[in-house]
């Protein structure tokens, strides 16, 4: 591998991570961090999720989403249900207040990248966005071949 191609890939992640603004504590003005943000979105998106299936979907250590969903538990933003007969896995449900804070993580999110891009004219941001479906197609691929070997 190329150590040029190695310094574009991580200069645009660090310059993507400043635009998407994730690496404060507050992330799109909640008071969740960006990873909390997007546990909590997932489990909006995968109700009744598992805790196990949680941590291998986003690629995170098991400690971490713990304490995650004992601080959202605790929080009151969401309840965990025994799945009967799985030696003590639960399912996860976000509660009305859980399912308000994904909404407004959500639409926080489009607001953020209407913000970023209404200067963009239309066929740059069609640019941009065929741009971001061809890395993220070309990573998916990437990864099915390492997964099948």
């Amino acid at each position: 591998m190329n150590s040029e191609i190695i310094k574009k890939i991580r200069e645009f992640n660090r310059y993507y991570t400043v635009w998407l603004n994730v690496l404060n504590k507050g992330y799109l003005g909640t008071d969740f961090s960006w990873t909390e943000s997007r546990v909590l979105f997932e489990i909006d998106l995968f109700q009744g999720i598992n805790a196990t299936e949680l941590c291998e979907h986003l690629n995170m250590d098991k400690s971490h989403i713990s304490r995650i969903l004992a601080k959202f538990e605790k929080q009151g933003l969401l309840t965990r249900e025994l799945i009967l007969g799985s030696k003590g896995l639960k399912k996860l449900w976000l509660t009305e207040a859980g399912k308000r804070e994904a909404q407004e993580i959500d639409q926080g999110g489009d607001k953020q990248i209407l913000d970023k891009l209404k200067t963009m004219d239309d066929e740059t941001c069609d640019k941009l966005c065929e741009a971001m479906v061809f890395i993220e197609k070309t990573l998916r691929d990437h990864d099915k071949k390492g997964i099948e070997k």
